[in-house]
């Protein structure tokens, strides 16, 4: 009866299943035990956990990269994300390329337990970075398939922010809605959703189904990784298709982190990138074929049937809808420092110049410069003017193709902001 009804009714009975499992077994409440008590080695000669000046380090490090050491809000969201489907052996190609196919979800939930310890804050507050007392960091985590999220910690949350936590989450509610009206496009069985909450059904549907070999489409037609801050590119329709990364150049002036920040990030996105590019255009021999007859095995990956080699690359399912570009990486800058920056990082600058990748500086005047034959050369765009939309919806509605970017009205700041395009 179970199987029965998880491939003829996979929404409802995967609903009714987590329902049941909650109202039967809740999960435990857990803390966090981040640091070290002791100064024994476990057996690799690591040390578990971390004392205070090591956690002020890990958190002063990703607010600076980001560009984040001031303007706090009372609360803060650090969200991981990861994949979970019913039947998909490639699951963890969905998940975190920087963490070997990992959940994000456990880095959310330690660093925010660093940025609220007290002793954190203090030493912060010495080293120039000022965090408010009323400002509380939410670890969560994000499930890109069936568009849910999940809070850590929930019970530790001040009293004074509970009204602060409704409201995120609803707003975040909202979101993965919208969100899953956009993914629904691109799904053949899925066009002509018109209500984000039908669209969010429908997901959380797919993942459950046990006939679903296409739950989700992962980092499909990716093209582009934007290095910068938000504000330039808040508004901009982007069809999913970039690597969103947050880097301030008005506080990096040594471009001390513009270096750290390629480093990390350009080989990662880069291989997700190649990934794609090369199961796509030749899916037997740089891909795995069809995912319909893999089985996992000895948890090292999957094979055909039950004897073959083990496969290498992604699934037919995973690419079918992706067009092949090598990655465009846009780095919110002056070339000379984003020169500078690449000069620091050989095996990066090996990626640019044996053109694996793509890179361009965007300068502060708005003019773009684009690496040809090993130097920076000014691109002109062949579009002046892009189209405008109140919604994103507005955009892609009705629309199963990919699109070319837009301007989204109701994402734009105002005049402060300095957004224009």
């Amino acid at each position: 009866v179970p199987l029965v009804a998880r491939v003829l009714f996979p929404g409802s009975t995967g609903r009714l299943s987590r329902s049941a499992g909650s109202l039967l077994a809740r999960p435990p409440a857990t803390r966090l035990a981040i640091e070290h008590s002791s100064d024994a080695r476990l057996p690799d000669g690591t040390q578990a956990g971390y004392n205070v000046s090591e956690m002020t380090a890990i958190v002063r490090r990703l607010l600076e990269d980001i560009g984040f050491v001031s303007g706090f809000a009372r609360l803060v969201a650090v969200i991981g994300h990861g994949s979970s489907s019913r039947n998909n052996p490639h699951e963890s190609a969905y998940n975190c390329g920087a963490c070997g196919g990992g959940r994000g979800g456990p880095n959310g939930r330690v660093w925010a337990a660093m940025a609220n310890d007290g002793r954190v804050r203090k030493a912060l507050a010495d080293q120039g970075i000022l965090i408010p007392p009323e400002t509380w960091f939410l670890g969560g985590a994000v499930d890109t398939c069936g568009n849910t999220i999940e809070w850590f910690d929930t019970d530790c949350i001040p009293e004074t922010h509970a009204a602060d936590v409704r409201q995120l989450t609803a707003d975040y509610d909202a979101a993965l809605a919208a969100d899953a009206l956009e993914r629904c496009r691109r799904f053949e069985t899925a066009a002509g959703f018109g209500d984000p909450r039908d669209a969010r059904r429908h997901v959380q549907a797919r993942a459950d189904d046990l006939a679903e070999v296409r739950p989700e489409l992962g980092h499909a037609a990716n093209a582009a990784c934007l290095i910068g801050r938000r504000s330039r590119s808040r508004g901009l329709f982007l069809d999913r298709r970039a690597f969103l990364v947050s880097y301030d150049p008005t506080a990096d002036a040594s471009a001390e982190v513009l270096t750290r920040t390629l480093a990390a990030v350009v080989p990662v996105c880069a291989g997700i990138n190649l990934e794609y590019w090369f199961s796509t255009v030749d899916g037997d021999r740089y891909g795995c074929g069809t995912k319909l007859p893999h089985n996992i095995t000895g948890l090292l990956g999957v094979m055909d049937g039950h004897a073959s080699d083990l496969r290498t690359g992604l699934p037919r399912q995973m690419v079918e809808l992706h067009e092949p570009l090598r990655l465009m990486v846009v780095v919110d800058g002056e070339p000379e420092v984003v020169r500078a920056a690449l000069e620091a990082l050989p095996a990066v600058k090996q990626l640019v110049d044996n053109e694996w990748i793509q890179l361009a500086a965007w300068d502060q005047h708005g003019d773009v410069w684009h690496v040809r034959d090993g130097t920076f050369q000014q691109h002109h765009p062949g579009v002046s003017r892009l189209p405008k939309v109140d919604q994103s919806v507005d955009w892609f509605a009705g629309r199963t193709g990919q699109l070319a970017p837009a301007v989204v009205l109701a994402g734009q700041l105002d005049d402060e902001g300095g957004l224009s395009w």
